[in-house]
């Protein structure tokens, strides 16, 4: 195992340092930029990303210039990216930061945790990529290389993951160590569909897909999809709907519109006034 994890190191930084992608958030260390980036990319591919990091931090620049908006300004600069629970997480992530943490961002594990919406695998990048520490980040593209290379397509849980791959990075070398395994599993090592060019062929031999264990819930006509629609809709009109204006716009019965706007209201994404619906 010690000669292949040598081997595994060898091959990893051998191929980033000539195929490694150059991306925006790779070029800070700035933890507020580095949170916007893994929040976004959670669930969003890199593609789609590109485009609204550089808009969002053009907008919002600072966590304490996040802090100073309304949610319902955030959301809008969000719109498009959907899942419009991580704006509001990381919104309200800087607000916390002012208040409790004098808007500096913590550098503990624990600390980092207590943070909405921020996981295992997002307190491990602001470590790594921030903080400098070598910290593995356990997200599905590392979990999945991983994985194959040590564990024949047969996954431990990520505890178990994080612990094995923390000792396997080299003294001060978090930052690439991560970027360098998380783009051979976007590129190479891919779920479906295996590349061949894969740098770690040679290491994990032949691979079964990575298949989850539930398929993927139909999006159009979904909770989801109508969820979409109405925050779509609110975020073009500044001055927001009637409950009846709105339930007309995205065509839906009575009780599966109230059901969709409850649900809003709950998570405070939107706001009611009288008759009358909008964005905080």
């Amino acid at each position: 195992m010690k000669k292949k994890k040598r081997q595994f190191n060898d091959i990893l930084f051998s191929w980033y340092g000539r195929y490694g992608r150059s991306l925006p958030w790779r070029k800070t260390a700035d933890p507020y930029s580095i949170l916007v980036s893994e929040i976004m990319l959670q669930q969003t591919q890199v593609s789609r990303v590109l485009p609204k990091y550089g808009e969002f931090l053009r907008c919002f620049p600072t966590a304490a210039a996040l802090a100073r908006n309304s949610l319902g300004a955030v959301l809008r600069v969000w719109s498009g990216l959907g899942y419009n629970r991580r704006a509001k997480f990381l919104w309200e992530t800087a607000v916390l930061i002012q208040k409790r943490h004098k808007g500096m961002f913590p550098n503990k594990r624990e600390e980092l945790l207590r943070l909405p919406g921020v996981g295992s695998a997002t307190a491990s990048a602001l470590l790594a990529f921030s903080f400098g520490l070598n910290e593995p980040m356990i997200d599905t593209n590392v979990r999945r290389v991983l994985s194959r290379v040590f564990f024949k397509d047969c996954p431990p849980s990520d505890n178990a993951l994080y612990s094995f791959a923390k000792p396997l990075i080299p003294k001060k070398k978090g930052k690439e160590w991560n970027w360098a395994v998380i783009d051979v599993g976007a590129l190479y090592c891919k779920a479906i569909g295996h590349s061949s060019d894969c740098p770690f062929q040679g290491l994990h031999g032949v691979v079964k897909d990575f298949r989850y264990k539930k398929p993927p819930k139909r999006f159009s006509g979904s909770d989801r999809f109508y969820r979409g629609k109405v925050m779509a809709l609110l975020t073009q009109h500044k001055q927001g709907y009637t409950m009846a204006a709105l339930r007309r716009k995205i065509q839906l019965d009575s009780e599966r519109f109230y059901k969709v706007i409850f649900a809003l209201e709950k998570e405070t994404l939107v706001k009611k006034r009288g008759s009358i619906l909008s964005l905080p």
